[in-house]
């Protein structure tokens, strides 16, 4: 007779391994690799693979698995298919599942030492120290309401009905968001059928209402990253707005142009701009389940920058540039970055940055904004770009901005510019 724990079990491992294969042989993030696996293992690879990812020392020494000194860190990624550790890791993660799991302290080893190294020598041993223990804990899951379902009311009937499935809190971070204490499905709510809700890290929320109004939002930035500290007073959205045009340069998913367009209660018009025309589409249809008719969206193509310059120019009342980026500020969602991410990568992106603010700068009308906005801490790619736009571009002038987290949203940096009117 069969033992069916036992070949399940190895089910899951003959899948973790395709999985952790495809993470280091393709160009694969990890969501999307994820997303792609059968449901019967999709959950507890969900669980595991990010916990492997975040804290391979860590979790190696709680769980007895014995790893080389240096690695995973200094291997390559045809060796990292072969690494033993991570699928002994997989299974006794497995068994964890079942008989309850512990909590582990994240070590300095869990990150690649060139990582650490760039963070001493930005920011400082003990904010590196804060930093790391941050970054390689699993990220809370956040949501951000519509005017129509305010966040309090949303808690409050949730927890009155389902508490046994998860608690909802409001967040101190941004007015409509709400933080979960672990996943529940909320996509088969009415809520959610009726657009009144959408998945959002709330410093991601915090970017999109800094943008529109800095006076009100710029708050709890920091001259330097680590954990958000408090306000007096959470500040609320306006009850009244003005009809503006505002421009989401690097849109993705739109996220951000979805706050917008509900903040601004309709009003005026949001532009989503973005390379992808699938992530374009995606948004399309986020915003017919929440009835927002004043987003346009449009795929930036090679070429298509100068002409939008030329038939937008100094037309708009904002433009955001949430730019490409190391992305070290959303390590905790992303894990594999760490994995895989070389100088190369962190030496382009100062530049690619430095393009797309000067390129969509020139959209900005006279006494407008330009926010610039980056998920990740890197000097180079944050204060040090705001101090060469502003060498290049004496018609702007630096208003408000600063850092925010990580912790306990994910790690982001802004600045706001305004153009002179004369």
């Amino acid at each position: 007779m069969k033992n069916t724990k036992t070949d399940k079990k190895e089910a899951f491992l003959k899948a973790f391994d395709e999985i952790w294969t495809l993470l280091f042989s393709t160009p694969i993030h990890l969501d999307s690799a994820l997303y792609k696996q059968p449901p019967r293992f999709k959950s507890a690879l969900a669980q595991i693979l990010p916990v492997i990812l975040l804290r391979p020392v860590s979790e190696a020494q709680m769980h007895g698995v014995g790893i080389k000194r240096g690695e995973p860190w200094n291997l390559t990624p045809e060796q990292l298919i072969q690494w033993r550790p991570a699928r002994l890791l997989a299974e006794r993660l497995y068994d964890g599942l079942i008989q309850g799991k512990s909590q582990v302290k994240p070590l300095l080893e869990d990150f690649p030492p060139d990582f650490l190294k760039e963070w001493r020598e930005a920011w400082g041993e003990a904010m590196t120290t804060q930093m790391a223990d941050t970054l390689a804990r699993t990220a809370p899951l956040f949501l951000r309401t519509n005017r129509g379902l305010p966040a309090s009311q949303m808690v409050e009937e949730w927890n009155a009905k389902f508490s046994d499935i998860a608690l909802l809190k409001r967040s101190t971070i941004s007015p409509n968001a709400i933080e979960l204490n672990r996943y529940a499905n909320l996509f088969t709510t009415d809520w959610f059928e009726k657009g009144l809700f959408e998945i959002q890290d709330v410093g991601s929320q915090r970017m999109a209402y800094f943008a529109l109004w800095p006076e009100r939002f710029a708050g709890i930035l920091q001259k330097h990253p680590g954990r958000v500290g408090s306000e007096e007073e959470l500040p609320a959205l306006p009850d009244r707005v003005n009809p503006l045009t505002v421009i989401d340069a690097c849109a993705g998913a739109g996220g951000k142009s979805l706050a917008w367009a509900d903040a601004l209660q309709g009003k005026g018009r949001v532009f989503a701009y973005d390379v992808s025309e699938k992530k374009l589409q995606a948004l399309k249809k986020r915003a017919r389940r929440a009835g927002l008719t004043n987003i346009q969206t449009a795929c930036v193509r090679d070429g298509y920058e100068e002409e939008l310059s030329l038939k937008f120019a100094q037309s708009a009342d904002v433009v955001l540039v949430d730019a490409p980026c190391s992305g070290w500020g959303v390590l905790r969602r992303n894990p594999d970055i760490k994995w895989r991410q070389n100088s190369n990568i962190w030496e382009r992106m100062p530049q690619i940055q430095k393009n797309l603010l000067s390129r969509y700068s020139l959209l900005v009308k006279p006494g407008g904004r330009l926010v610039f906005g980056v998920c990740t801490f890197r000097k180079a790619e944050t204060l040090d770009v705001v101090s060469d736009f502003l060498s290049q571009h004496p018609e702007f002038e630096a208003h408000q901005g600063g850092y925010l987290g990580p912790g306990p949203c994910d790690g982001f940096f802004m600045q706001a510019f305004i153009r002179k009117s004369v």
